[in-house]
């Protein structure tokens, strides 16, 4: 290792002992918020005066600049992309997110004597999945990890084309920095775990699903402009009482004497499909039972039934605009109509939206979804166009590659997390305690990830359900569900075999 590289390390060993790590999302195997006692290679733990450990496991080790080759996502028509905080900019700006990602991978290279080579891809969510097949099916050995779309890369997972990754050495999953539980709930089967989630994969926490209400209009309806944030707070925001506030909210701004664009509404959405998707990703609904050999759906009872009934109330209130004129881009149409003050409440943002509200001439406050029962816990849901990783099959130094992301994914915790989530989102995008209180509950109740994952490798059967039962103003959830079941249950079970037949890894 070079003199450089030794300086490096002995620095980061400094800063692990005195920064704490930042908690993962999704509820990771570990609740401790500090550096955790870490096994190195050898078997040993290094114990530093207050009682942390440190991680010397990767500390001398050498790749004498190989290429880490990373496909990493720039498709911006999701919404999001994890591109600025994989690859970067490549360069420092002033800006402190990219500034900590410029360092972080400056650091990881000098580490590991590595060097990082980032190839774009602009795959769509109706292309990723096929042009990563194409690339794996094809043989050469291209990339150590792929970063994309959690439904395209799930879709993968029975066909032998990425890499099982439950029983790598090298990934310490006990750590905050690995998301394991909502790894864990991606995976259909004990021990097949190939997507993984963690804060290098920072789309996961960008991109999860938020409400966000205009504090203006809240305290001109109801005389306080935190009314919203205190029932949050008080565990009471259920559906019946985001009902209640939202049909409060409607004023015939154009005085046409009917509800349309240019009115002022308690709450806007856009269609039935893509805005529905976090109501129905948050509803607390458990899909899926994996104690059953095989797993099994298990979404047919009275919490679905109940569920169904509580969205339609909601989302068909009078006060509420399923509609817009911008459809082309609806997740920009909202914002921008939100923007206008001609909701309340707006639907279909994700938490890095915040970063586009700061021009706002008023102050937009974050909270989660509504549950259903007053006794339920909140959830937070992902996207299924949210980016993860996998490392392909065609990668066969698996020693090398599983080294280089952990130690990305470990620096990213105490270099680019805490400038993102508690100087950028807590800071710089909102401007008060409460804020960032519910930032930090909307990041701590991200939950299942399987149902927005395994949708449309499922028949659409989880999603479609709910939404084409609301889309119908309907409240018959069985009869919807009927008619969808059978050729779920065949995707499942063929998806099952597969992955079953799958070749793990040998190293």
């Amino acid at each position: 290792m070079t003199s450089t590289s030794l300086r490096i390390s002995t620095l980061l060993l400094i800063l692990l002992m005195l920064i704490p790590a930042v908690a993962g999302c999704g509820g990771a195997a570990s609740d401790d918020d500090n550096i955790t006692p870490v096994t190195s290679a050898s078997g040993d733990t290094s114990e530093t005066d207050a009682g942390e450990y440190v991680d010397t496991r990767f500390v001398g080790v050498n790749f004498n600049g190989k290429e880490f080759r990373v496909q990493t996502s720039v498709d911006a028509y999701d919404a999001t992309n994890a591109n600025e905080f994989i690859a970067g900019s490549g360069e420092e700006n002033g800006e402190v997110v990219n500034d900590a990602v410029f360092k972080r991978n400056l650091t990881v290279e000098e580490l590991l004597n590595v060097k990082l080579k980032f190839t774009e891809s602009e795959y769509t969510y109706s292309t990723a999945e096929g042009e990563i097949r194409k690339i794996v099916m094809a043989g050469d050995d291209l990339f150590d990890l792929i970063i994309n779309d959690v439904r395209s890369v799930i879709a993968l997972t029975d066909e032998n084309i990425v890499w099982n990754v439950a029983n790598f050495d090298n990934f310490d999953y006990s750590k905050p920095y690995w998301y394991w539980d909502s790894m864990e709930d991606m995976s259909l089967l004990p021990g097949k775990t190939f997507v993984m989630a963690g804060d290098y994969f920072m789309d996961v926490i960008r991109s999860c699903h938020a409400l966000f209400y205009n504090k203006n209009m809240c305290e001109g309806y109801f005389k306080d402009a935190n009314y919203i944030n205190n029932i949050v707070l008080d565990d009471a925001w259920t559906y019946e009482k985001a009902t209640e506030i939202v049909s409060q909210c409607y004023s015939d701004l154009n005085g046409d004497g009917k509800p349309n664009e240019g009115d002022q509404f308690g709450m806007i959405g856009h269609g039935t499909w893509g805005t529905l998707i976090p109501f129905v990703g948050s509803s607390g609904v458990t899909f899926i039972d994996k104690t059953q050999d095989p797993p099994a759906f298990c979404f047919d009872n009275e919490r679905s039934i109940d569920y169904v009934n509580a969205l339609n109330a909601l989302y068909w209130d009078p006060a509420v605009l399923t509609t817009i004129t911008d459809s082309a881009d609806f997740n920009l149409g909202l914002r921008n109509m939100f923007g206008e003050e001609n909701a309340l409440i707006c639907c279909y943002q994700r938490l890095n939206d915040l970063s586009k509200m700061r021009n706002f001439e008023f102050d937009a406050a974050i909270i989660p979804y509504p549950k259903l029962y007053e006794s339920d816990a909140y959830h937070t849901s992902i996207h299924d166009t949210t980016e993860m990783g996998v490392i392909p099959v065609t990668c066969m130094d698996l020693e090398f590659a599983s080294t280089c992301i952990e130690v990305l994914n470990r620096e990213t915790s105490v270099m680019v997390m805490p400038e993102y989530y508690e100087v950028a989102l807590k800071i710089k995008y909102t401007h008060d305690q409460i804020a960032a209180q519910m930032i930090d509950l909307v990041h701590d109740t991200i939950s299942s990830a399987f149902p927005l994952a395994y949708d449309m490798s499922l028949n659409s059967v989880m999603l479609t359900s709910f939404t084409d039962t609301v889309a119908a103003k309907s409240t018959d959830f069985m009869s919807t569900y009927a008619g969808k079941i059978a050729g779920a249950e065949a995707n499942l079970l063929k998806m099952i075999e597969g992955i079953e037949a799958t070749t793990d890894p040998v190293f």
